[in-house]
């Protein structure tokens, strides 16, 4: 039997040992959040665990040495377009792009070798096989970045009529952009993101022009670039924000509807093109289906009696 003083000391230690316990795993998950926040606003992807990190570090070590340590300004480019913002990407999109080639050649091999025996023949066109996922890897990236710029082009107008409310109900520039990053993303997620990396840039300590030059980089269209540039003048040259963005909301709107309507213009196109090879072929047998028919068996009963008559003589 234990004495009272024993199960008051176990109690106290138990008690101790849960308190201190919670107050370790309070700690942890704040640690993690800060993680986490961090992540977010100065990396791509958010948090990620350390093997993932040791493998786009691998990566990217090798497509710098592919690269000979520059990349070209179009690759650079249609990376960042495709949403892929941090320095290394362009690297690791080599690569990626190397080491897919790679594999689908030797996988194109082994098929070959499995079905028809390997040879020359087959080595070239496991070879000709890779080349081409090579160049095809570019035009999935040229893919992706019209499919963003095309989200980031239908986001635009709700962000400007937003950014005009928070102007017109008295706020500066800088606060109008902070509660744009904080109210954007859930109506307009990929230029959010880009809104909430502008204001990760500032507070981090860049300048405000280089920032929103970033911004417009960031955005990936023409119509985030003046974006951009109109708020820039208006920081530093100062002047009437809300008209101006006014004016340029309904020139993108004109834009719009000009767009729009090409594209009804080219589905009538389209349209039309479907009708000449459905329609046409079926509405030609049908109007002269039976004068064909009655031709041919006119020809065939002048052939039977011309027949006929030869045989009779």
């Amino acid at each position: 039997m234990l004495d009272g003083l024993t199960w008051i000391i176990a109690i106290a230690a138990a008690l101790t040992g849960g308190l201190a316990l919670a107050l370790s795993g309070i700690i942890l998950l704040r640690q993690r959040t800060v993680s986490m926040r961090f992540g977010e606003m100065f990396e791509t992807e958010g948090y990620a665990g350390s093997g993932i990190d040791r493998l786009l570090s691998s990566l990217e070590q090798l497509g710098r040495r592919l690269a000979g340590g520059s990349v070209s300004p179009e690759v650079r480019d249609l990376v960042v377009q495709a949403g892929f913002f941090t320095g290394s990407a362009p690297y690791i999109f080599l690569a990626l792009r190397l080491a897919f080639a790679v594999f689908f050649t030797i996988l194109m091999l082994f098929w070959l070798q499995a079905t028809q025996g390997i040879g020359p023949v087959q080595i070239a066109i496991g070879i000709v096989f890779g080349y081409l996922v090579y160049r095809y890897a570019l035009i999935a990236v040229k893919l992706l970045a019209e499919r963003r710029a095309a989200k980031v082009r239908r986001e635009m107008p709700p962000v400007l009529d937003i950014m005009l409310m928070v102007l017109d109900a008295g706020v500066s520039v800088d606060q109008a952009l902070r509660h744009l990053s904080v109210v954007v993303p859930k109506t307009a997620p990929v230029s959010g993101f880009v809104l909430k990396r502008l204001i990760a840039d500032v507070e981090s300590g860049v300048p405000y022009d280089a920032a929103l030059d970033r911004m417009g980089y960031r955005l990936g269209v023409d119509e985030g670039q003046d974006f951009a540039n109109i708020i820039k003048q208006a920081l530093l040259s100062g002047g009437e924000l809300g008209s101006t963005l006014r004016r340029f909301s309904a020139d993108l709107s004109d834009i719009r509807m000009a767009q729009a309507r090409e594209s009804v213009g080219k589905k009538a196109t389209h349209l039309t093109m479907v009708m000449i090879l459905f329609f046409m072929p079926v509405l030609l047998i049908v109007l002269a289906g039976p004068a064909a028919v009655q031709l041919t068996e006119g020809i065939g009963s002048v052939a039977r009696q011309m027949h006929e008559s030869g045989a009779t003589q």
